[in-house]
């Protein structure tokens, strides 16, 4: 049976988004190459994998049973490889926004006493690409449930900011009530992000103006004024030209993560969860 690794992880990329340009863009390759490998594929299996409509992409009964197996398999796989590597690379993934100096010194102090580089890898899912065995670790924002499959570390928790477009009335001001939100229609990141209306009380909660699922999205309906949006601290480190963030002085912390796997963990995966903990503790807060 000629079927091709790359073609096994394409699909998987599939199955994780089941959209072709996003699940393409995901493994940075055309939408035609994502076409033909997935036809490959099923040629080679000789079963058809994924059903698609104009609206929808849908696993058959067949392609389940691959993408559990593989979920299983990859992860593996890549950990084999990894552990008799001569150049040891781990793959930490973040969602949308990462705290640089805590990143500066993870690169820094990895190399130094791990002997190993670290390789940053965006994700937009919630566990930063851990899960699927797209990532080896990731340091994520917001809350990650818990699993047999996922361990996670709090590294420590940040203030929120409120991001608006540079006309957005609250443009003008220099500090909000979270109360004073509620009067606004949101911009929601429904896949990774990490503020929805059900943390407002139900008598006085925003009304959701447009739901995202990518921080790409996001960034961009905020900057058009389609609603406001909301952020940990860090995201001043990495400003946008249509869009100011304003501080939200009684907004609930948000938690900064490091999410771990629990089976065929990179070998050096435990020397990055000691660089981690005491870089955050070590690095300075965000302002």
């Amino acid at each position: 049976m000629d079927v091709e690794l790359r073609d096994l992880r394409l699909f998987m990329a599939l199955v994780e988004d089941p959209h072709f340009s996003r699940a393409a863009a995901s493994r940075r390759v055309s939408q035609p190459t994502l076409t033909r490998s997935l036809a490959r594929l099923e040629r080679a299996l000789g079963v058809r994998l994924v059903e698609r409509t104009t609206r929808s992409v849908a696993l058959t009964e067949a392609g389940e049973r691959l993408s559990a197996e593989l979920a299983q398999i990859l992860p593996r796989l890549d950990a084999a490889v990894r552990s008799v590597s001569a150049h040891p690379t781990l793959r930490l993934g973040f969602t949308w926004l990462l705290p640089a100096e805590l990143v500066r010194r993870l690169l820094v102090g990895f190399e130094r006493t791990a002997g190993g580089r670290i390789d940053l890898v965006r994700r937009d899912d919630r566990s930063g690409g851990v899960l699927s065995g797209q990532t080896d670790a990731a340091i994520v924002f917001g809350t990650v449930r818990r699993s047999e499959s996922l361990r996670v570390v709090e590294l420590g928790t940040q203030s929120r900011v409120a991001a608006v477009s540079r006309d957005h009335p609250l443009a003008r001001r220099r500090r909000l009530h979270w109360a004073e939100l509620a009067d606004h229609p949101l911009v929601v990141n429904a896949v990774s992000g990490t503020v929805g209306p059900t943390m407002w009380p139900a008598s006085a909660r925003p009304e959701v103006a447009v739901s995202c699922r990518t921080y790409d999205e996001w960034i961009a309906m905020v900057a058009a004024g389609r609603g406001v949006g909301v952020l940990p601290e860090s995201a001043r480190e990495q400003p946008h030209p249509g869009v100011r963030y304003v501080t939200i002085g009684d907004a609930p912390p948000v938690s900064l993560l490091l999410v771990l796997p629990t089976r065929a963990a990179h070998p050096l995966v435990g020397a990055l969860e000691e660089l981690a903990v005491t870089a955050a503790r070590e690095a300075p807060p965000a302002s």
